[in-house]
C-alpha cells in the first residue's frame, strides 16, 4: 500500500501539470460510427448506442463496482482491460481517483482520455433500496424537437406528401440510475401527418410513430425484465442479435459483447422487439458463476410492400419484401405501414465462470402472411415463407491472455428446404476467433466466419460485410500496437467471398478490405491522426450483366484535434478518395474542413458554440466520402460528400439552469454547379440547401 501511496503521488503530480480538457463526446465516438456509416453507407446513425453512450455521460459507471456489467458495453476498452481493471482493484483496494488508471496494466492516456466521460469512482455501497425509494429519488427527463429544411422538395410543392416539412418529436423518459427505465416517446418525419385519422384499418393518434418501454434491473432473482420495445444481443450475433451492431469496434478486438436485453431506441421504426423479455437467475448469487435463462416473446406490426402476385382478402395477401424507411408521407407509402404481423419468441440459456462463458439460444419467427420476394437471379436463397426457426450455440473461453470465441447456428424454413438439396449447401452460419494480449502495448484478434446462401435469419447481425449472416465467408484480422515515440497504430485486415450471387453482382464474387491507422497524442492537448484505406471488390459491368469487373476504392485522411484550453479546441481534417474500375474512368475526391468548438459559462450556467467549414470537390459518388458532424442529442449522423461545394454548420448549445438546456443548430449546403438537388419527390431546385434544428430538454 505504501508502494501503491507513492506511485499515485507521482501521477497526480503528473496530472496536474498535464491536465486534459474535458473529452468532447463527439471526439470519443467519432471513428465508431464514421466505420459504421461507411460500411452500411448509410448517412443515418441507429441512436440506439448514442443512446446508451448518453446514459453513461449522465450516470458515469463505478470503476470500484467489478460485478457491474455495465463497462462491457464500452466498445473502446478490451475484455483485456476490463480483467486488467478487476485485478488491480482485487489486489489494491477500491480506486480513489481516475488518475489510478495510469497503474492498470493496458491502460494508456488514450484510453483514460476516452473514459473519463463515462465513467467515475467512488465507495462502492452495498446499500438496498426499496422500489418505493427508487422511484421518489429518480429523474425525470422530457425533450422536445423539431427540424426543417428548405427549399421545399417537389413533395411539398405539389401536394404528394401528407404532412407537413418539420419533422416534430417528444421523448418522456424517467431513470433511476440503471435499474429503473421508463421511456415515452412519439415522433413525425418530415412529410408525415400528424393526424387523428383512420387509414388502412388502423387509426393514427397524433404522431406517425409511438414508442414505449418499461425496463427493470437486478430485482432478486430477475436481472433484466422489460416491457415495450427492446433489443436482444446474444453471442456474436450469428444466432440473434437485433439493433446497432458495429462493424468493428474502437478497441480492435474482434469479439462482441452479447448484452442480452437492451431496450431499443426511442425513435426507432424498424428492427425492433416489442413485447416482455425476462432474465433471470439459476444459481444462487456467487462471484465465481452465473447460470442465467432469458424468456422473450414479440408482437410487431411491420411495414411491407405488397407483391403484384397478392390475393385480394387478409388471408391470401402476399408480400415482396419488408419496408425499412420508416416514412409515411405519400399514399403509397402509407399503405405500406404495419402490414405484416410478426411473432417472434424463444429463450437463451447462459452459463458463466471466471473463464467460461457458454450459451444457447433458440427462437421462432412467425408471419401472418408470407413473403415471396422478387423473381431475380440473386434472390432465389432469400427468405420466403410464414415461418423460421433459428438455433445456435456460443462460447468464450479465457486462457491466461488469449480469448477464444465463437459461435455456430443453423435455420429451418421449410419452403426453401428443396433448394437446399439442390444447392448442397446446408442452413449453417458460424464464427470462430481468437484475441491475445501480447504485453501491456500489443493485440491481436483473428476472426473466421462462414454463412451458407441458405442460412434464413431475418435477427442476425455477424461481423462481415454484408448485412446478414447468410451468402459471406472470410477471414478479418487485427494488430494493435505501439511503436516508438509513443506512435498508436492499428492494422485491420478483411478478406471475404460470396459463393452466390448478390444485387448488382451475377456472380460468385471476393474481395479484400485493408486499413492503417496511426494516432499519437503530441501533447495532452493534441492529438493527430492519419488513416489510409483500400478496398477490393467486384460488380455488374455496366455493359454486361454478367461479366464482373473488380474496382479499387482507396481513402486517405488526416485529423488534427488541438484542445487550446478548457474553452477552446480546433478539429483540422483533410481526406483524399481514389476510385478505379476496369471499364470506367477513375474517379477523385477531397474534402477538407476545420471545426472550432468553443466552451464557456454565462452566469454560471455551460454555454457550447460549435461551427464547422467544409470544402469538397469529388467527381463522382464511387469515391463519395464520409465525415461525421456534431448534432443535437441522439440526433448525430455521418453525411455523404459528393460533388463540389461547401458544406457549413454552427450549432449552439446552452442550460439554462441545471434543469432546463436548449440547442439549435444551422447548417447549409451549396452545390454551385448543381441546378437541382435530390431526386424523386425529394428533388429540390437550386444548388443550395438549408436545415434548421431545435431542442429543448428538461430535466427534474
Amino acid at each position: 500500500m505504501l508502494r501503491r501511496g507513492f506511485l499515485m503521488f507521482i501521477i497526480l503530480v503528473v496530472c496536474a501539470t498535464r491536465t486534459y480538457a474535458q473529452s468532447d463526446d463527439d471526439a470519443v465516438w467519432q471513428d465508431i460510427v464514421e466505420q459504421w456509416a461507411e460500411q452500411n453507407e448509410s448517412e443515418s446513425i441507429p441512436d440506439d448506442y448514442l443512446e446508451l453512450l448518453q446514459g453513461f455521460v449522465e450516470n458515469p459507471i463505478n470503476l470500484n463496482d467489478t460485478n457491474s456489467d455495465a463497462l462491457e458495453e464500452l466498445l473502446f476498452i478490451s475484455d483485456f482491460q476490463r480483467a486488467s481493471l478487476r485485478a488491480y482493484i482485487a489486489q489494491n483496494g477500491q480506486m480513489v481517483s481516475l488518475a489510478e488508471l495510469y497503474l492498470v496494466n493496458g491502460f494508456d492516456s488514450v484510453t483514460v482520455r476516452q473514459l473519463q466521460r463515462f465513467v467515475t469512482v467512488s465507495p462502492v455501497e452495498n446499500k438496498r433500496l426499496s422500489l418505493g425509494q427508487m422511484l421518489k429519488n429518480g429523474r425525470n427527463g422530457l425533450m422536445m424537437g423539431t427540424k426543417r429544411s428548405f427549399p421545399k422538395s417537389r413533395g411539398y410543392a405539389e401536394d404528394i406528401y401528407a404532412g407537413s416539412p418539420f419533422r416534430i418529436y417528444f421523448r418522456y423518459n424517467y431513470k433511476y440510475s440503471d435499474r429503473i427505465n421508463f421511456q415515452l416517446s412519439g415522433e413525425k418525419d418530415a412529410g408525415e401527418a400528424f393526424a387523428f385519422e383512420r387509414a388502412n384499418g388502423r387509426n393514427q393518434y397524433g404522431f406517425d410513430n409511438y414508442g414505449y418501454h418499461l425496463m427493470l434491473k437486478d430485482f432478486g432473482v430477475v436481472k433484466r425484465a422489460v416491457v415495450g420495445k427492446y433489443q436482444l444481443q446474444f453471442g456474436q450475433g450469428v444466432t440473434l442479435w437485433s439493433g446497432f451492431a458495429p462493424w468493428i469496434s474502437s478497441n480492435m478486438s474482434l469479439r462482441r459483447y452479447g448484452a442480452g436485453i437492451k431496450t431499443a431506441s426511442a425513435f426507432s421504426e424498424y428492427g425492433y422487439l416489442r413485447g416482455v423479455a425476462t432474465t433471470v437467475s439459476l444459481l444462487p448469487t456467487s462471484r465465481r458463476q452465473t447460470l442465467e435463462m432469458t424468456l422473450f416473446y414479440s408482437n410487431v406490426d411491420r411495414d411491407a410492400t405488397l407483391s403484384a402476385t397478392s390475393g385480394n382478402n387478409d388471408e391470401e395477401r402476399i408480400y415482396q419484401s419488408l419496408y425499412q424507411s420508416g416514412l409515411h408521407r405519400t399514399e403509397n407509402e402509407k399503405e405500406k405501414k404495419n402490414q405484416l404481423n410478426e411473432q417472434l419468441f424463444g429463450g437463451h440459456l447462459q452459463y458463466r465462470n471466471k473463464n467460461l462463458v457458454v450459451g444457447g439460444t433458440i427462437y421462432s419467427t412467425l408471419l401472418a402472411n408470407a413473403i415471396l420476394p422478387a423473381d431475380n437471379a440473386y434472390n432465389v436463397f432469400a427468405f420466403r415463407g410464414k415461418k423460421n426457426l433459428n438455433y445456435g450455440f456460443d462460447v468464450t473461453y479465457n486462457i491466461g491472455k488469449v480469448q477464444l470465441f465463437g459461435e455456430v447456428a443453423m435455420s429451418n424454413n421449410d419452403t426453401i428446404n428443396q433448394l437446399r438439396i439442390e444447392s448442397g449447401w446446408a442452413p449453417l452460419a458460424t464464427i470462430a476467433g481468437m484475441n491475445m494480449q501480447i504485453g501491456g502495448n500489443n493485440s491481436f484478434s483473428l476472426a473466421y466466419r462462414y454463412g451458407s446462401p441458405t442460412y434464413q435469419n431475418l435477427y442476425a447481425n455477424m461481423i462481415g460485410r454484408s448485412s446478414s449472416a447468410g451468402n459471406e465467408s472470410g477471414v478479418m484480422m487485427i494488430f494493435n500496437t505501439r511503436l516508438p515515440y509513443y506512435i498508436n497504430m492499428q492494422i485491420f485486415a478483411n478478406h471475404f467471398h460470396y459463393p452466390y450471387l448478390r444485387y448488382r453482382i451475377y456472380s460468385p464474387s471476393s474481395g479484400a478490405d485493408y486499413r492503417i491507422k496511426l494516432f499519437k497524442e503530441i501533447t495532452s492537448k493534441t492529438m493527430l491522426s492519419g488513416q489510409y484505406r483500400y478496398i477490393l471488390s467486384q460488380r455488374n459491368s455496366d455493359g454486361q450483366m454478367y461479366y464482373v469487373e473488380t474496382i479499387r476504392r482507396q481513402q486517405m485522411q488526416l485529423t488534427l484535434d488541438y484542445n487550446m484550453s478548457s474553452k477552446w479546441r480546433f478539429v483540422s481534417r483533410l481526406a483524399f478518395s481514389w476510385f478505379d474500375c476496369e471499364d470506367h474512368s477513375s474517379e477523385r475526391g477531397f474534402l477538407v474542413f476545420q471545426e472550432v468548438d468553443y466552451k464557456a459559462k454565462i452566469g454560471g450556467s455551460p454555454l457550447v458554440l460549435g461551427l464547422r467549414l467544409s470544402l469538397f470537390d469529388i467527381s463522382d459518388y464511387d469515391a463519395r466520402i464520409y465525415s461525421y458532424e456534431s448534432d443535437m442529442l441522439y440526433e448525430y449522423n455521418v453525411p455523404m460528400f459528393n460533388g463540389r461545394g461547401l458544406r457549413n454548420y454552427f450549432i449552439f448549445r446552452y442550460e439554462l439552469n441545471s434543469q432546463l438546456s436548449i440547442a439549435l443548430k444551422y447548417a447549409m449546403a451549396f452545390y454551385p454547379d448543381q441546378e437541382s438537388m435530390g431526386s424523386g419527390y425529394e428533388k429540390t431546385e437550386g444548388g443550395k440547401k438549408q436545415e434548421i434544428k431545435a431542442q429543448l430538454r428538461w430535466r427534474f
